[in-house]
């Protein structure tokens, strides 16, 4: 007989086809406790590469993973550098980034993050960008928060919303639209005085 947060954690994970889009259920993954959280990491484990999986094992911080999901970003990395050399465009932005996110989870490295800020800085495709800037939001190093900074000017308003959500998020501040004074709405807008009063908002209270 199993828990309601396992059942939870098995439905979202291995049974509801939606819930990558929906978003998967990782509170109840989060509260796993015993047998049951052993039995969660051996289920996920099983089904690597699998995005879910990946996601998943970061979430349990799982050190049984760690090599298995550093030979995954590796091999992704290697496919990333290949297609700027010309010698191919088969490398997945999305599966590097839920490698290096679980990776950093279980252990902190730069590796894991610098991979992330380059997709952030670099990436045509804004939905990459944005997935980037909320993979960021909770890593406090230094290179991250000069990355995010640099983001609050990106092209795309939902990539500056999360880049401005990551760095208030890291100090400990607010992101609640009425208790920011509107700084995340502003840095989105389109027009570029609101837009530059938002993230010198963002900044002011980042350096305070």
């Amino acid at each position: 007989m199993t828990s309601d947060l396992f059942e939870r954690f098995r439905v979202s994970f291995f049974e509801d086809a939606d819930s990558a889009r929906q978003g998967l259920d990782l509170e109840a993954l989060a509260q796993l406790v015993g047998e049951e959280r052993a039995g969660a990491e051996d289920m996920l484990l099983q089904r690597l590469p699998d995005a879910r999986s990946v996601i998943g094992l970061g979430v349990l911080r799982s050190e049984k993973a760690q090599a298995e999901l550093q030979v995954l970003f590796e091999a992704e990395r290697r496919m990333q550098h290949a297609s700027r050399d010309g010698a191919g465009d088969d490398w997945q932005p999305y599966a590097l980034i839920h490698q290096a996110k679980a990776l950093l989870q279980i252990r902190p490295d730069r590796r894991w993050s610098d991979a992330i800020v380059d997709i952030l800085a670099s990436a045509p495709d804004a939905l990459q960008r944005q997935s980037a800037a909320e993979a960021l939001g909770d890593v406090n190093e230094p290179a991250v928060t000069r990355a995010l900074i640099v983001a609050l000017d990106d092209s795309d308003a939902l990539v500056r919303y999360h880049a401005g959500k990551g760095l208030l998020t890291r100090h400990g501040l607010a992101t609640d639209a009425q208790k920011t004074h509107s700084m995340l709405p502003r840095v989105m807008s389109q027009d570029a005085a609101r837009r530059e009063s938002g993230k010198e908002q963002i900044l002011a209270a980042i350096a305070g």
